[in-house]
């Protein structure tokens, strides 16, 4: 009881400091890389524009860039609506300002994911985690861009923690951070959800009702966001595949890309073919029996969870992401 007291005085006093640190701290982060893709979003919110609708959002964005529209790139928001009314305050907010505020929000779902991955560990090998995950390479370059994947990656420390816990507050908000990032979070929502029909008796069923009603008020607060939200947001996503950057993957960075890119013509073809094998390969891993003795047992769960972290590693090695940003996930196996 003391304990939560403390954290609820706490906490205030972080938040502003954390605003003060934005708004008069002086910093070179660039906010015109992909941090900017959020940002305009939520200037596009705060000034009522549909979120999806790219015209009137590029419009508002140029404006407030002051730049001339031929020098001006917008980049997209392949995200959820519930993603952006989750940091509408950014649309508030100086360009800068919001840059800085997200980078520590960032540090801040970093060191809380740090904090649950390590439950359980001595209390130096806590405190020796929290620099080792700050300086792993892939960290430093999403944190140095303003990427999206920390909710993601603070969405699986929360499954991992309370599954063990068997929290239903703490299990319902874990999943629904796996889907600010759909394509980075859908395996681990579908694996979680999975666990918890295989566990229903001892656990599903205490999460079904609170999660349904997130997934409801989800949808619902979705169109605040953008009214036509269900149909605008596929229309983008189908739209923003055929951008050249998006379709040629000029600026990806993974195994099958780098082979392609070096031992073949660069093209797509070769790298689909080098993604499978590499699914295969993580697939058959994940999977494959451990022998014991003479006999040939289903893993322990000891083995489930360093496979699962070995097949999450190969994705991660293998997923067209843009140079080395999505792989901040990658810190899981590390534990």
């Amino acid at each position: 009881m003391k304990r939560n007291v403390l954290i609820l005085l706490i906490l205030p006093v972080i938040l502003i400091a954390m605003v003060l640190i934005a708004f008069y701290f002086p910093n070179s982060l660039p906010v015109n890389s992909d941090f900017s893709a959020i940002y305009n979003t939520d200037l596009a919110l705060v000034h009522r524009i549909p979120i999806y609708d790219l015209e009137k959002v590029e419009a508002l964005a140029v404006q407030n860039a002051g730049i001339p529209p031929e020098d001006f790139f917008l980049a997209r928001f392949p995200y959820p609506p519930w993603y952006a009314l989750s940091t509408f305050y950014f649309g508030l907010m100086p360009g800068r300002a919001a840059g800085t505020l997200w980078f520590e929000l960032n540090l801040v779902m970093l060191f809380l994911s740090v904090w649950l991955l390590t439950d359980g560990w001595s209390g130096r090998m806590r405190l020796i985690a929290f620099p080792l995950a700050l300086f792993f390479f892939p960290v430093l370059g999403a944190l140095s861009v303003g990427q999206y994947d920390f909710p993601v990656l603070l969405g699986t420390s929360l499954l991992i923690y309370s599954l063990r816990k068997q929290n239903v507050t703490l299990t319902v908000l874990g999943l629904v951070l796996l889907t600010f990032k759909p394509h980075l979070g859908a395996l681990i929502l579908l694996a979680a959800l999975g666990w918890l029909i295989y566990n229903w008796q001892s656990f599903g069923r205490r999460v079904l009702r609170p999660l349904i009603i997130a997934g409801v008020s989800l949808f619902i607060l979705g169109f605040i966001a953008d009214p036509a939200w269900i149909v605008s947001y596929p229309r983008m996503l189908l739209g923003y595949q055929n951008e050249g950057n998006v379709s040629a993957c000029s600026e990806c960075a993974s195994l099958p890309v780098w082979i392609s890119r070096w031992f073949f013509d660069g093209s797509l073809r070769p790298r689909q073919s080098l993604r499978s094998c590499c699914l295969s390969f993580s697939w058959c891993s994940l999977f494959s029996p451990v022998p014991s003795g003479s006999r040939m047992r289903c893993c322990s769960t000891r083995h489930c969870w360093s496979r699962c972290w070995s097949a999450r590693t190969y994705i991660t090695m293998i997923s067209s992401c843009c140079w080395f940003r999505l792989q901040c996930s990658a810190i899981k196996p590390v534990w």
